[in-house]
């Protein structure tokens, strides 16, 4: 066997005179000489430093004593949004009829009794001069709007039989306001408006009951 043989295979050995013992010592010497960082190693540092960086960021900033200068511009800021909570309140002031403006454009209102209020002949009864619209007791549309409506109905001397759908459990009450108030004081129509306490009290009254007949609400017309 050569010697550039034997120094390929078994350096600093000579291979004719190796034994077992010997080899396995040179195995294991071999085995023990580093050979790169390993894939564990690497990935275990990542995770620690991960860890360390994260638990470094939560102490300061849920441990640190908010004395801290740090933190100042939070107290700051803390500070402003509690007296903004506290400032004294008054009523709310709704814009009604730009509510109901609003919604009757953007709900089913507008495809059934059109976007002038003339509604459909056959189909949908107008609002533009209703009688149910512009009653001098605005509870009568406030009803409609609440609880909806079923069957035939007489409206400016047309007969209809449809369904209108209960708004009442979608809407709250100044929105129910907001399409009263709306439908009553657009198209020529010249009728009160209401209130959100106005239509909080029909809704008391009413209670979560079926839809409406126009027999049912005849008693407002006697």
């Amino acid at each position: 066997m050569s010697n550039e043989f034997q120094d390929r295979n078994l350096p600093g050995i000579d291979e004719g005179q190796a034994s077992d013992e010997s080899i396995l010592k040179t195995h294991a010497r071999l085995c023990r000489e580093p050979i790169g960082a390993s894939p564990v190693f690497f990935f275990t540092c990542l995770a620690l430093l991960t860890v360390t960086t994260f638990s470094w960021f939560y102490v300061r900033r849920y441990m640190a004593e908010y004395d801290s200068q740090t933190y100042l511009h939070e107290r700051t800021e803390i500070a402003l949004y509690q007296d903004w909570m506290d400032r004294p309140r008054g009523p709310i002031e709704y814009d009604y009829f730009a509510i109901g403006q609003n919604l009757y454009a953007s709900m089913q209102c507008v495809g059934c009794h059109m976007a002038e209020g003339e509604g459909k002949p056959g189909e949908f009864p107008p609002l533009t001069a209703s009688e149910y619209v512009i009653h001098e007791d605005p509870a009568l549309p406030t009803k409609i709007l609440l609880s909806g409506l079923v069957g035939p109905i007489t409206v400016s001397g047309n007969e209809y039989n449809g369904n209108m759908a209960a708004y009442g459990p979608a809407l709250k009450d100044h929105e129910i306001a907001g399409l009263v108030t709306f439908i009553r004081q657009s198209w020529g129509n010249e009728a009160s408006g209401v209130t959100a306490e106005d239509v909080a009290a029909v809704r008391a009254d009413i209670g979560d009951r079926a839809q409406w007949t126009a027999d049912e609400l005849q008693s407002y017309f006697e």
